[in-house]
């Protein structure tokens, strides 16, 4: 009778141990690309009615299942990493999976190039992490890289001057007051040749120009500005 007792639990941990293993090895079976799919589907729907927290749901199970299915330097995995990570941005919740934007953005620049369209959409959801975490000196090589992948078209050419802004706020957040003003300076230089802004609209751009040959003690520079610009500051150094 008591080697009976002392048999028992041993039997019980044997039968435990094989109905983890069976239920581990029934989740790898059951996930197909159709299942997959399904949860795609249903993810992309709720997405469309911006039920973002029944999207990230039903996407949780959509990246599950591609966990299963594809390695992680696949495109199919890739694309469900994506979709999830902008369901997550969509609901403000872009913060809750920072390892997973990070993750997107690493594994698609390395595996399918800068200029995919997974790349681009992984990228600019790191850098609103980036952004939202004011891990600002991270954010340069981004913004570096949109202006290196863009074209010489015209439309290109508006977005570059849109890049050259975030980038000279970016030097100037990050105190690298040298490429601050080399930045502004080309941004001025294609804003003339796209669209020639009046002055009132690049005013404060122009003052943190100044403001910045300033504080370089850089007077000629800042005189010069000032002739080009009819303005009437004054730079006082210490």
């Amino acid at each position: 009778m008591q080697k009976g007792w002392v048999k028992l639990p041993f039997l019980l941990l044997h039968l435990v141990i094989w109905g983890t293993a069976s239920v581990q090895s029934s989740d790898q079976i059951k996930w197909t690309e159709e299942k997959v799919g399904y949860y795609a589907v249903k993810a992309d729907q709720a997405a469309s009615q911006k039920h973002w927290s029944k999207a990230i749901e039903y996407g949780e199970h959509m990246l599950r299942g591609s966990s299963f299915l594809y390695k992680e330097d696949d495109i199919e995995y890739l694309n469900r990493l994506k979709t999830l990570n902008r369901y997550y941005d969509k609901a403000g919740k872009l913060g809750e999976v920072a390892d997973r934007v990070q993750k997107a953005y690493e594994l698609s620049y390395a595996t399918l190039g800068p200029r995919h369209h997974i790349s681009e959409l992984s990228r600019l959801l790191y850098y609103k992490l980036l952004i939202a975490e004011k891990n600002y000196r991270t954010a340069i090589p981004l913004v570096q890289e949109n202006i290196k992948n863009l074209s010489l078209s015209k439309d290109d050419a508006f977005q570059r001057l849109h890049y050259l802004e975030q980038l000279f706020s970016l030097y100037g957040l990050t105190g690298q007051l040298e490429e601050e003003a080399q930045t502004i300076l080309r941004f001025l230089a294609l804003d003339r040749q796209l669209v020639a802004s009046p002055l009132e609209e690049n005013l404060p751009i122009i003052i943190t120009l100044a403001k910045n040959y300033c504080q370089r003690k850089k007077i000629a520079l800042f005189q010069e500005l000032m002739q080009t610009y009819g303005l009437e500051y004054e730079c006082e150094t210490k």
